[in-house]
């Protein structure tokens, strides 16, 4: 995975994240500057989840960032990952199949994608999605 040396306790630059920053975000390098990541890592320092190495350009996790970054990495790789995997390359019969039929691992997915549509539209993600779309930015790392 993209950020998993910075969740196993190495130290990194925002040379080191910028690449990877880019390709999260879906866009060329040139148009991700590391003024931006230093701002983001910044904001991540006044929460107190990073902290900037004395006499250095260097940075690692604190306690609090370590376990934020360990629960985004679990629920990418037992949540996200697959149900997006379901999403993207769906299996033809999963659509037209009866849910006494399914499986019931199936059915939590299920479940956990329902929910999760409920969660985005009561907090109105689908229309920062759509303004981020059609502005094309992509939070506050992409183009100014």
């Amino acid at each position: 995975m993209r950020f998993s040396h910075v969740a196993a306790g190495d130290t990194f630059t925002t040379a080191e994240l910028q690449a990877g920053v880019a390709e999260a975000l879906d866009i060329p390098v040139e148009e991700c500057p590391l003024s931006s990541v230093r701002y983001e890592l910044s904001k991540l320092r006044a929460k107190g989840l990073v902290e900037k190495l004395p006499h250095s350009r260097r940075y690692h996790l604190l306690p609090n960032g370590y376990r934020i970054c360990l629960l985004f990495l679990k629920l990418f790789d037992k949540i996200y990952a697959p149900l997006a995997a379901g999403l993207l390359h769906p299996y033809r019969g999963d659509r037209i199949m009866a849910d006494e039929r399914l499986t019931q691992l199936d059915k939590l997915y299920r479940s956990v994608t329902a929910a999760l549509d409920k969660l985005v539209a009561a907090v109105g993600l689908k229309i920062a999605g759509l303004i981020n779309r059609l502005t094309r930015t992509k939070f506050s790392l992409g183009p100014r």
